[in-house]
């Protein structure tokens, strides 16, 4: 109690409380008119506000915010007034406290705030005056409060900077000042102010702050420098981020070139060898501390950031870093084997990031070749350049470096997969280059070294073959192999095509050899017997859904093997040991292929499949299968996101990850579809009209049908004139071999051109048959569309496109018809010019002439019958079709009542507009008036601010006389004592008396 003895004690035998003493001190702060004395007791409050804060801050806080105020040119009043108001609006808790107590001096400190920031006199300006200050101690303790009312009030605070004119301005010329520690503060305090305050954010961009900041980053060493080069980068992120004005800014003021210098690091990095060699020289010192991994992933984000997708300037900032020369340092940095995973995948990914889309970047990326580090047992062999999707398609299915665990690698090998997919991505020739890498695995021994000298698309290939043995080593491997090549076979027929003709096994050797398909097949089945991992399992189905979409020729490549539909029912059936996702895709796989077998020569026609699928499996359970994979977290994980999307950029694998987003892509775009398709019976698909679509565009696949005829139309009526005409066909065999005996005739016409007549009509009669049968479903059609049409003009357009259709199929059938009657009279012609010479009893082909003749007149008959037929049709049709005109006449009428009420409607509401207008109106010229009103008052508040400052202006300048007269005093003091002391009599003063 000494320190209340002597600050508070009334007598010597008296005691104050802590509350009392804090209260006097206050009172002398707020009273007294000696500086010495209000620094005496600012500097008491200072030493008590630590310990006793609410109290210090209820008594004297006001009077600290007065001294502050009204005292700017003390700067030792000022850091002692400062460094108080930083102890009581700091929110650390007293030493020992417990965390109740923490949070109590929380709510103290945020309260202190808040009485800061809302005083009358607008502290805050204050403050932002000091940070121009010449003392060091001012400016820097000035920030620290800026700080720390941010912490507490961070929008008011901001609020009131913006509110000043060049309150902005002092805090980026904090990144100029000479002392560090300031300039740090500094750079604390904006990253705190720019992180979600857009126009902060500008206000600083256009401050130099970019420059400023890249300057301080070269000052401290770089991207190896320390913790003020990670806030340096931090602030830089800040500005750029979701600020779209900002981003062209720094575009512009070449803030994009000098970022491929930040990614040079000093030693270089070297491109990682085989089998996680490293090349490089042992005199480097290659280490990567943790700071300089930090400092590099803001760099990173920097640079994926300004080429986000979808973005407006992302192609203009992708031109840019591809001029600047982006690509090979960070290619360089993400095949650096010494710098950690973390930094190496977020390179992987920038490089995704530019190349995505553009495909000046993309053949860019093409032509860069890449010479890695011999091994260290083959030193003196000669390194081979490899192109550099080769290199990175390698380190996502190839093997872990020695030494790095699996989840910290498995970042890298989903970045890599990210970067495959933006290179191939738009990029058709990129594709059907990768596809045409596809060869079986060489004679080497792959499950050892599966990356020696193979092509990209080999080692994907030995990777998904060598499941047993790369999946026990990596699993995800086998999973990242799945995702590439179906990446690679994605949507594009010709690759689908060329990965076909690939054939595994030597038959030279004995081996039966398998298309890839087959083979990948094969593999998952034995996969499935031996309990692997299930991601395995579902890698290898995912890819053959992939590989058989929209591909009827692979669908019938699958079939030509009938274990593998076995082995997909068994899937689909299991009720024990198998996996609820397998099921669902191989439920999934097993509609695609009875959707897609349209391939007129395929092992198992639609009519095979459908008795599996609708007794064996059964329509229900498939698609019930197929809804549960959908509804399955592990796919409602993967659907829309892209690959390695998903990773943690520091490490680590997620367990939901079992499904790519290639399939997912897929399976959403066939679901649909998927469920028509499999409901519908062989019969049923080819009947019905919308089946084109649910097969994607694929009902009239090339070949499916004979030529002439529909896609999908059954050929019963080929098939009856085909039996019709068939006693003619040994008849012409015959003719064209006469008998020896015979003479030679010369008739008028061969009966080569018989024949090609005959055939002719053979096939008008088909095409007949083909337009009866449109006919017959457009009349259908109409009736059902005429029961059940809507009061609405689509009725009337679609009734009337019908009536076009009906009409166009007429009158093609009436010029079949008249083309029926030409050709049987040119028969007829024939006939009757080769009658004689046909009819010669010395002719021994009469009878056959004559049989010919006789089918000839059946034909004609049946012609002449069909066209009666097709008259009679005509005339129900004419019946129909008036008919629905009738109801199209009253659609019609129904249509306009129907638009005569909507525009009483809009006539109303348009009126009730005109009403709410003409108030707005009325009310917009009440608020001008008001307005107008409040100008006035703003006009007399200025004239009476200009008087306060005029006032305050003047009280300054009598402080300062006050001051000075206090000086003259003291030194006439002085003079008179030293007068004496030269023994001069000079009478006592009022002052001497007091000194005595």
């Amino acid at each position: 109690m000494d320190f209340f003895k002597r600050y508070g004690a009334i007598g010597p035998s008296q005691q104050q409380s802590p509350s009392e003493t804090i209260q006097r001190l206050a009172d002398r702060v707020e009273t007294s008119t000696l500086l010495e004395d209000k620094r005496a007791a600012v500097l008491s409050l200072k030493g008590l506000s630590r310990e006793y804060r609410k109290e210090t801050g209820e008594a004297a806080l006001p009077a600290l915010l007065t001294v502050l105020k009204e005292n700017k040119e003390d700067q030792n009043l000022l850091k002692t007034v400062l460094e108080t108001l930083i102890n009581l609006c700091t929110r650390d808790s007293p030493q020992g406290g417990t965390s109740n107590a923490g949070a109590a001096a929380g709510d103290i400190a945020a309260q202190f705030s808040q009485a800061i920031l809302d005083d009358n006199d607008d502290v805050i300006s204050v403050l932002l005056e000091l940070l121009g200050d010449a003392d060091s101690y001012v400016r820097y303790y000035t920030v620290q409060l800026l700080g720390t009312l941010h912490m507490h009030a961070g929008e008011n605070l901001q609020k009131r900077v913006l509110v000043s004119p060049t309150g902005v301005g002092r805090l980026v010329d904090l990144l100029s000042d000479q002392r560090d520690i300031i300039r740090n503060e500094g750079i604390q305090l904006l990253i705190a102010m720019t992180e979600s305050n857009a126009d902060i954010q500008k206000i600083v961009a256009f401050e130099n702050a970019f420059d400023r900041l890249l300057g301080i980053v070269d000052e401290e060493g770089g991207v190896r420098g320390n913790i003020v080069v990670q806030d340096c980068l931090q602030l830089l992120h800040n500005l750029l981020n979701y600020n779209v004005s900002n981003q062209n800014f720094f575009r512009e003021a070449s803030g994009i070139q000098r970022l491929p210098s930040l990614l040079i690091t000093d030693p270089s990095q070297t491109a990682a060898g085989r089998n996680g060699a490293a090349g490089f020289d042992a005199d480097d010192d290659l280490e990567w501390t943790a700071q300089h991994a930090r400092n590099m992933l803001v760099v990173l984000d920097v640079i994926r950031m300004l080429i986000q997708s979808g973005n407006t300037n992302t192609v203009s900032n992708q031109t840019a870093m591809q001029q600047c020369g982006i690509i090979p340092p960070l290619l360089q940095l993400a095949l650096a084997y010494e710098a950690p995973s973390s930094v190496r995948s977020q390179a992987l990914y920038a490089i995704g990031d530019v190349i995505r889309s553009h495909e000046a970047n993309q053949n860019l990326f093409q032509r860069i070749l890449i010479t890695a580090a011999p091994e260290e047992e083959d030193v003196d062999a000669k390194p081979i350049p490899e192109p550099a999707i080769v290199i990175v398609i390698r380190l996502s299915v190839g093997k872990r470096p020695q030494g790095v665990a699996e989840n910290e690698y498995y970042i890298v090998r989903a970045a890599a997969a990210y970067l495959v997919q933006a290179y191939v991505g738009g990029n058709l020739d990129a594709q059907l280059a990768l596809a045409a890498t596809l060869t079986p695995p060489g004679d080497a021994d792959t499950a050892t070294e599966p990356e020696k000298h193979q092509s990209a698309g080999s080692l994907i290939v030995s990777v998904l073959l060598d499941w047993r043995e790369t999946g026990s080593e990596d699993m995800w491997r086998v999973w990242y192999a799945s995702l590439l090549l179906s990446t690679i076979l994605r949507g594009f027929t010709e690759c689908k095509e060329q990965a076909l003709k690939l054939s595994i096994g030597d038959e030279s050797k004995g081996e039966e050899s398998l298309s890839l398909l087959n083979e990948l097949v094969s593999q998952a089945r034995q996969a499935a017997r031996e309990g692997v991992n299930t991601r395995i399992s579902l890698a290898m189905l995912t890819l053959i859904c992939v590989w058989l979409v929209d591909f009827p020729k692979g669908v019938a490549t699958f079939l030509d093997e009938s274990a593998n539909v076995s082995f997909i029912v068994e899937q689909i059936n299991g009720s024990s040991g198998v996996n609820a996702l397998v099921q669902g895709v191989a439920a999934f796989l097993f509609g695609l292929v009875y959707q897609f077998d349209v391939e007129p020569e395929t092992p198992m026609s639609r009519e095979d499949l459908y008795p599996i699928l609708s007794k064996r499996v059964g329509t229900d359970q498939l698609l019930v299968r197929v809804q549960r994979l959908r509804d399955a977290k592990e796919f409602q994980y993967a659907v829309g996101l892209a690959a390695g999307t998903h990773s943690n950029a520091y490490g680590g694998i997620p367990n939901e990850v079992y499904f790519d987003n290639v399939f997912t892509d897929i399976f959403k775009q066939h679901y649909e579809g998927f469920r028509a398709a499999v409901r519908l019976s062989p019969n049923e698909a080819l009947a019905n009209p919308s089946y084109a679509y649910l097969q994607g565009g694929m009902a009239g696949y090339a070949g499916s049908t004979a030529s002439g005829s529909a896609p999908g139309t059954p050929s019963l009526a080929a098939a009856g004139i085909s039996r019709a005409a068939s006693p003619a066909v040994p008849l012409t065999t015959s003719a064209s071999a006469p008998s020896a005996n015979a003479q030679p005739m010369e008739p008028a016409v061969s009966k080569s051109e018989l024949e090609a007549l005959q055939a002719q009509l053979i096939d008008q009669a088909q095409q007949i048959e083909k337009l009866k049968h449109e006919l017959a479903e457009a009349a259908a059609s109409s009736k059902q569309d005429a029961e059940s049409a809507e009061d609405s003009s689509e009725t009337i357009q679609i009734l009337a496109q019908e009536r076009e259709l009906r009409e166009k199929a007429e009158a093609e059938r009436d010029a079949q018809a008249t083309q029926v009657e030409s050709l049987s009279a040119e028969l007829e012609r024939l006939q009757k010019q080769n009658l004689e010479s046909a009819l010669s009893p010395e002719n021994p082909d009469a009878a056959k002439l004559a049989s010919l003749e006789s089918l000839l007149s059946e034909l004609k008959l049946k012609s002449e019958a069909d066209v009666s037929s097709w008259n009679s049709e005509r005339a129900e049709l004419q019946k129909k079709l008036a008919n629905a005109e009738k109801q199209v006449v009253k659609a019609a009428a129904a249509a306009r009542n129907t638009n005569k009420k909507k525009e009483q409607q809009q006539a109303t509401a348009l009126e009730r507009l005109q009403k709410d207008v003409k108030a707005k109106d009325e009310e917009i010229a009440k608020l001008k008036s008001q307005v107008a009103e409040l100008e006035n008052q703003v006009k007399e508040v200025a004239a009476v601010d200009e008087l306060k400052s005029k006032l305050e202006s003047m009280e300054k300048e009598q402080e300062d006389l006050l001051v000075y007269l206090a000086d003259q005093d003291q030194q006439a003091k002085e003079y008179r004592a030293l007068l004496r002391k030269h023994g001069e009599d000079i009478p006592l003063s009022d002052d001497d008396d007091d000194e005595e």
